[in-house]
């Protein structure tokens, strides 16, 4: 069993961006300290609104890095088609040498438009072409191949590398890696330094909620972490997931064989006090997702998002409760549903986000705590059943 957090870099007051950082070395150092296994951290660019603010999560992970000990760093998730592969590749495994192997991946696609529109247009989700698949596939490939191979080449739709007719220029006294020139002394093939830490790649993982998304994983190798889907929905992709890594490695895995599930989180002294604090907070957090991504993320199986208004739905926070969204309230109504969930769909990780937009951050603190002393310990003796 894996606890992990999801931090966000909330800012709704408008502090000082330096101190909004303070506080996150500060979350971070308290989950070392508390025992959880990792924090996860997302890239985004253009927030005004104090959503969440981090535009390179590498270079987050660096600072943070060298202020912990044990906790590990997720990236959830580098945009990888917003970004030079060969650039990624050699930032991920930088990092993952000042970590000392405490770096795990995923990858993703770009969610919101004024991201993707904006630094990579070509790689656009919205105008019915394949393109944000192709870039992010070829650049998978890259990045991945630049970490296991000495001798680097690769042509495609996007990419050729080495750049026909560059030339390798030698310092004084050395001579020419094996295998990058030939005999015209034009460069051929090349390779990154350093290689990553862990070897032969940092642990890897894939952001999605969709049934292409779980069978691409599979195929890959990657595990999936996920967010919204609950009930039946989730039960179809875990068992999907099987049965396509089956496929592709000729193995049954156990039902949810590390799949990580994302839920909001906050634990207080009691149900209402929990609400008092939280339930702002998730409504408006409500509202943005489904402009983002639309309430069909939300329902179950069974449910027709034709059905539901986000905009006339009076009870945002029932309407997610009951359909399992949400792991606030006292410790012992939190310890219910996280135990219920990782029965009935064999959870070996839950990510957990304490801290949405409007949370005090000392209440983050609080949480984080009582979620450690009460709750983590039957959470991992449940997972070693």
């Amino acid at each position: 069993m894996k606890l992990d957090i999801l931090h966000a870099l909330t800012n709704r007051e408008g502090k000082d961006w330096h101190d909004v950082l303070d506080v996150t070395r500060r979350h971070v150092v308290l989950a070392d300290e508390l025992g959880y296994d990792r924090v996860w951290f997302g890239e985004h660019h253009f927030d005004t609104d104090g959503t969440d603010a981090l535009p390179n999560p590498l270079m987050l992970a660096t600072d943070l890095a060298a202020r912990t000990k044990n906790i590990r760093f997720g990236m959830a998730a580098v945009s990888l088609t917003l970004w030079h592969p060969v650039r990624v590749a050699e930032d991920i495994a930088l990092v993952d040498h000042f970590s000392g192997g405490r770096l795990d991946v995923a990858f993703g696609r770009g969610i919101l438009p004024i991201e993707v529109l904006n630094l990579n247009p070509a790689a656009s989700r919205w105008d019915g072409s394949d393109n944000s698949y192709e870039i992010f596939d070829e650049n998978y490939e890259i990045v991945t191949r630049l970490w296991t191979e000495d001798q680097f080449s690769h042509e495609g739709k996007r990419y050729t590398l080495p750049v026909p007719g560059a030339r390798f220029i030698a310092a004084p006294g050395a001579k020419p890696p094996v295998g990058w020139v030939n005999e015209e002394g034009k460069l051929v093939a090349f390779g990154i330094t350093p290689k990553p830490y862990q070897q032969p790649t940092p642990p890897l993982f894939a952001v999605t909620e969709s049934v292409e998304g779980f069978t691409r994983a599979a195929h890959r190798g990657t595990t999936p972490i996920t967010w919204y889907p609950t009930g039946d929905v989730l039960h179809n992709l875990l068992k999907l997931y099987q049965d396509e890594r089956e496929k592709a490695d000729g193995v049954r895995p156990t039902y949810g064989d590390g799949v990580s599930v994302l839920r909001l989180a906050f634990v207080a002294e009691t149900d209402e006090e929990a609400r008092r604090v939280c339930e702002k907070g998730v409504t408006d957090f409500f509202t943005f997702l489904c402009r983002v991504r639309g309430i069909g993320v939300f329902l179950d199986a069974h449910e027709d998002p034709a059905d539901f208004d986000p905009e006339t739905i009076e009870d945002p926070w029932q309407f997610l409760m009951d359909r399992d969204h949400l792991f606030i309230g006292s410790v012992e109504s939190v310890k219910e549903r996280m135990v219920r969930m990782t029965t009935s769909h064999g959870i070996q990780n839950w990510l957990l986000q304490m801290g949405t937009p409007g949370i005090d951050h000392d209440a983050v603190d609080g949480s984080m705590e009582l979620f450690a002393e009460h709750i983590a310990p039957v959470l991992r003796a449940l997972g070693d059943d």
